[in-house]
């Protein structure tokens, strides 16, 4: 019998709050590339988008996947390297949340717009197989429509074999929770990572997932 909701994280800025390195790393990116880019630019080209949409924007031309993916990897490096200079943790009451989610077996996926490399990555340094199984991660693999379009959502629903209407979407980037309303999920749930404004949504907006209402679940659970 099909469950009926299951819960979907967004990744960076949600689960993982890196904001401050991904700032940084865009930065020293940009500057070995000469681009300069206002924070409004940023806000709608880079965060929460897929990298072939965000690199095509910055060189201003259309790239073909060799050079995506050597551009991608080249930023990513400088990423990673700024993540290993601070300890790396999950977002401030996510474990608890995720340790709730699995005693009451809801089905639960990762939906990120990092690439393969990344998400190995983060796997072995925040040991997400604890919570999640491998299939329920899905990343971008240079074949997904990027965010506000909602195919990495719908991908995390299939593959989780739940309703989108009884499902929660846990989301920080403004095009990511484009894409997940573009989903038709019963919640979005906004995590405020980064002391945003998103009053221009009219969804819950948390600071720590001990504010996420668990009411919120019971179309989650198994009947």
């Amino acid at each position: 019998m099909m469950k009926n909701g299951g819960v979907i994280f967004d990744f960076n800025g949600t689960l993982f709050w890196d904001s401050a390195y991904q700032e940084t790393s865009w930065d020293k990116y940009l500057e070995t590339h000469n681009v300069n880019l206002t924070m409004a630019q940023k806000k709608e080209y880079i965060h929460g988008r897929n990298g072939k949409d965000t690199l095509e924007f910055l060189f201003k031309r259309k790239l073909d996947e060799s050079e995506v993916e050597q551009y991608t990897e080249e930023k990513e490096r400088i990423y990673r390297s700024e993540c290993l200079q601070h300890e790396m943790k999950l977002a401030p009451g996510a474990t608890k949340l995720l340790n709730y989610l699995k005693a009451h077996e809801i089905p639960m996926a990762i939906a990120t717009a990092s690439g393969k490399t990344n998400v190995d990555f983060f796997i072995e340094k925040l040991n997400l197989l604890d919570y999640f199984a491998e299939e329920h991660i899905i990343y971008n693999d240079g074949k997904i429509k990027g965010k506000p379009h909602p195919d990495i959502f719908e991908k995390a629903i299939n593959k989780l074999g739940v309703k989108n209407s009884q499902s929660i979407i846990f989301e920080d980037s403004f095009s990511g929770i484009q894409a997940a309303m573009n989903s038709n999920v019963g919640n979005v749930i906004i995590v405020n990572s980064t002391n945003e404004n998103y009053s221009e949504f009219n969804f819950p907006v948390i600071e720590h997932f001990d504010e996420f209402d668990r009411n919120l679940l019971v179309g989650c659970m198994k009947q």
